[in-house]
């Protein structure tokens, strides 16, 4: 479980590049068209919310409905792992070579124009699809249900976008819809470059200092805020940080510290005590150059508030709800969680992290999660369990663990390594 580790993964996906156009101009693939399948003002979609990432429903050709992340960073719909029954019907496939974040290698997909997608009352057409060939995220096991990929830039893009965090509904209005800021809602200029949604806010380091942030905003992050160090004479490291595996890129895995914001503005909001991830110079290289940001602000925060992006009109949208004033936390249970079978609540512990509270009781990497506190984990979905692995410090926690054949009890206290 990194509520903020693993799942930063998903911003490393932005840079997605064919290898053969690195060097020269990228084409935009803006011949698409989606729209309203009727005629109609706006069109509300339930979504699930795992790990504060937002799963819709997308069909794509006779697919049947296929679970996608939206994903405000990324440009192209990525398919990233497909099943046995699942059928895409790809059009005009060719295989290309990809690259972007991380340290590793490239990887090859196929990629598919003139291609339909479908969202409950929408339709989209002459649709990009990437398919990888291999699933580098492995999003199914960490997800704790099927994952087939990730959508974006092709929904902001064309609707303004409403997500209500609390009640797990995203509406969708027509670009011409006259959306009224209500009372306690603020508006912020949306900067669009490319196809990325940038907003400008303000930290305040341990030191005191406090500086301008050009921040990417993305749904598809699940940390708050990750600052990238080369970007900024001025930003540092907070004093108490600790080494952590951020993600997943799709060229490897990135690694870096977390540690504590003293504060980040953005208008009259001021959140404070952030958990941040600064993640390492290496794995990030091909984001350093890219329209002069210095990170991004993920879900951690943007779940706080019902968002709206508003692209037509270049603006966004964010008014509080019941979660604003909620603490940040990391990894208080010292390990992460995993499930080898999507869609059952079948838990497995995985990665235990050194010096946790965890690790200190005995708990190893490849024990089956059967209870928490009495509550039998097969009648817990993955995002119950979560809040109860992060629910708050000094909290304790009764497992019960099964090890080869022999069940384990151990107890522990929940706490915050930075």
């Amino acid at each position: 479980m990194r509520k903020a580790g693993f799942l930063t993964l998903l911003w490393l996906c932005i840079t997605l590049l064919p290898q053969g156009l690195q060097a020269q101009e990228q084409p935009l693939y803006e011949t698409d068209t989606v729209y309203f399948t009727a005629n109609r003002k706006k069109i509300s979609i339930p979504f699930q919310l795992v790990h504060n990432l937002i799963i819709i429903p997308v069909q794509i050709n006779n697919s049947q409905p296929l679970n996608f992340i939206l994903d405000s960073g990324v440009r192209n719909t990525i398919v990233t792992k497909l099943y046995y029954s699942d059928s895409l019907d790809l059009k005009e496939a060719d295989i290309i070579t990809l690259q972007g974040l991380g340290n590793g290698y490239s990887i090859d997909a196929y990629y598919s124009t003139g291609n339909n997608m479908f969202l409950p009352g929408i339709r989209g057409d002459n649709h990009t699809v990437y398919v990888l060939l291999e699933d580098v995220f492995d999003l199914s096991t960490r997800m704790g249900m099927p994952v087939h990929g990730i959508i974006g830039y092709d929904i902001f893009k064309n609707f303004i976008v409403k997500v209500n965090y609390n009640r797990k509904l995203l509406t969708l209005y027509r670009p011409d819809y006259n959306i009224k800021k209500k009372r306690r809602a603020e508006e912020y200029p949306l900067l669009i470059e490319g196809t990325k949604p940038y907003l400008f806010g303000t930290v305040e380091q341990h030191n005191g200092d406090t500086l301008g942030v050009k921040l990417i905003v993305d749904t598809g992050a699940s940390h708050s805020l990750s600052l990238y160090l080369p970007t900024h004479k001025q930003l540092s490291l907070p004093p108490k940080v600790v080494e952590a595996y951020l993600g997943r890129g799709l060229s490897g895995d990135i690694h870096g510290k977390i540690g504590r914001l003293k504060a980040f503005k953005l208008g009259r909001h001021e959140l404070q005590n952030l958990t941040t991830s600064y993640p390492d110079e290496e794995g990030i290289r091909l984001a350093l150059n890219v329209a002069d940001r210095n990170g991004n602000l993920g879900s951690d925060i943007l779940k706080r508030f019902t968002v709206i992006f508003d692209y037509p009109h270049k603006r966004m949208m964010l008014l509080p709800n019941h979660r604003y004033k909620e603490p940040f936390s990391y990894n208080m249970a010292g390990f992460e969680v995993s499930t080898p079978l999507p869609g059952t609540n079948f838990y497995i512990v995985s990665n235990v992290v050194d010096n946790s509270a965890a690790k200190r009781v005995g708990v190893k990497s490849g024990d089956q999660l059967l209870s928490i506190n009495g509550r039998d984990c097969r009648e817990l979905p993955l995002q119950e369990l979560l809040e109860l692995l992060e629910s708050r410090p000094g909290r304790k926690l009764r497992l019960r663990l099964k090890r080869s054949q022999e069940v384990i009890r151990v107890d522990f206290v929940l706490q915050s390594r930075i």
